[in-house]
């Protein structure tokens, strides 16, 4: 016996962070044959993609619940609890499960550390965690989403109903490749035999990828542009509306409001709809408009285009790659063309920080670049010596940033935080007043 308290039983699993990231299935495979294989007695739904999984995955699971199903959820990184990475109905893992999954977990742990597959990662604990948690609790679906690429990923055990891959961009690159069809590779590799796939990716190089893995395995795909439509409407204050443009079933060619913003969000609204619709297809479920209505529309997700304050107005926004702060710029342009713009941004090592920078830079004067308490995150000396030459504020203290960018702020000004999603969760938690 442990007797771990639940802070306790995190600790551990962050400990394992030391092992760092080890690509493949092995491990995975070791420890689920040890318990019973869990990952067997769950009809599951299995989401990839550089940008919008988080999205994709709320909009579904919400989509689900409020057809009366139970929905478990599996996420990354987390926002505000580390217990909400696996949810059910959008409620966090209790404190109590998660001690006794993790005093189940140690000994295999330890055990497999003497293999020479060696430690498990802290990523793996959490997935066999899920696996676990959603067999105990009997929920009716599990969506999990991938933490990184697909092929070699920890959740690439499961075998889906459907596989879906959202949009894809340069991020990981070190560890994924460089080019988009690299990356398109390893997230096709999510890509069963016999299981269909859809996808909202646009670019010839990677749906090339992905078209492949999917001919490979014999899998039906759904294409974006191809076998559904996102037809965004005309723009209401405080969210989004959209048709979705399919032959699966009729809809009566509903319009659907969106509190998320960002044409973005209405794809992956759309992608989430179709993916439901291909659920319901394969499961032959019943459909209620009304709860898809209201499933869509009570979809949120926390750090994406987030208002957390409105005087002065403040957003975030977890864009952490080129693709993704692309799409922030857009909404930005679109919506807030007319207001005076400031930007408080923490950029990981490994990310394109100069590219991403200079995006910034073209659209607003008013940059400040800064540093927050995290493993990856870049020294003061570091940003100075990168961006010396350049027209923009470097912060050694991101809270004493934001005090002088909400000092100077006037009228319609906006600032939005950005650059990586642990630097929002961060922000987040000081705005809640949590001890950081």
């Amino acid at each position: 016996m442990f007797n771990m308290n639940e802070q306790q039983a995190i600790d551990w699993i962050h400990k394992q962070l030391n092992f760092g990231i080890k690509p493949g299935l092995k491990r995975m495979e070791w420890m689920l044959e040890r318990l019973g294989h869990p990952e067997h007695n769950t009809k599951m739904i299995h989401v990839a993609g550089t940008n919008g999984k988080g999205s994709t995955v709320t909009f579904l699971r919400n989509i689900f619940q409020e057809h009366d199903y139970k929905v478990g959820t599996f996420t990354s990184p987390y926002i505000e609890t580390f217990n909400e990475r696996v949810s059910i109905n959008g409620l966090p893992i209790d404190g109590q499960s998660l001690v006794a999954y993790v005093e189940k977990i140690i000994p295999l742990s330890e055990e497999l550390s003497q293999t020479p597959y060696g430690s498990p990662t802290e990523f793996e604990i959490i997935t066999v965690i899920a696996f676990l948690y959603f067999a105990d609790k009997q929920v009716d679906y599990a969506i999990f989403e991938v933490g990184l690429g697909g092929r070699l990923d920890s959740t690439n055990v499961l075998q889906p109903l459907l596989s879906v891959i959202t949009t894809i961009g340069h991020d990981h690159i070190d560890i994924l490749g460089d080019t988009l069809a690299e990356i398109a590779y390893e997230k096709a590799g999510i890509i069963k035999e016999g299981v269909p796939v859809i996808t909202n990716v646009r670019q010839r190089e990677a749906l090339k990828e992905i078209e492949h893995k999917s001919k490979e395995q014999d899998s039906g795909m759904i294409k974006i542009d191809k076998d559904f439509f996102c037809e965004v409407n005309e723009r209401p204050t405080g969210g989004e509306t959209f048709k979705l443009k399919q032959d699966l079933f009729p809809l009566d060619n509903r319009e659907w409001k969106i509190q998320m913003q960002g044409i973005h969000q209405c794809e992956n609204a759309a992608l989430a709809l179709m993916s439901f619709l291909q659920i319901v297809d394969i499961e032959q479920l019943n459909i209620n408009e009304t709860d898809i209505e209201q499933g869509l529309l009570n979809s949120t997700w926390p750090g994406r285009f987030e208002r957390i304050q409105i005087e002065p107005e403040v957003y975030v926004d977890g864009a952490h790659n080129i693709e993704a702060l692309e799409t922030l710029i857009s909404t930005l342009k679109e919506k807030y063309h007319h207001k005076n713009i400031y930007f408080l941004v923490s950029i990981l090592q490994g990310k394109k920080i100069e590219e991403m920078v200079a995006m910034l830079n073209e659209f607003s004067k008013n940059i400040y670049l800064t540093v927050f308490d995290f493993p990856k995150s870049y020294g003061y000396y570091e940003l100075n010596k990168k961006f010396q030459n350049c027209e923009i504020n470097i912060s050694q203290d991101w809270r004493r940033s934001y005090k002088e960018i909400t000092d100077q702020m006037q009228g319609d000004d906006i600032l939005v935080i950005t650059g990586s999603l642990y630097f929002v969760s961060e922000v987040r938690q000081w705005f809640r007043g949590k001890e950081i």
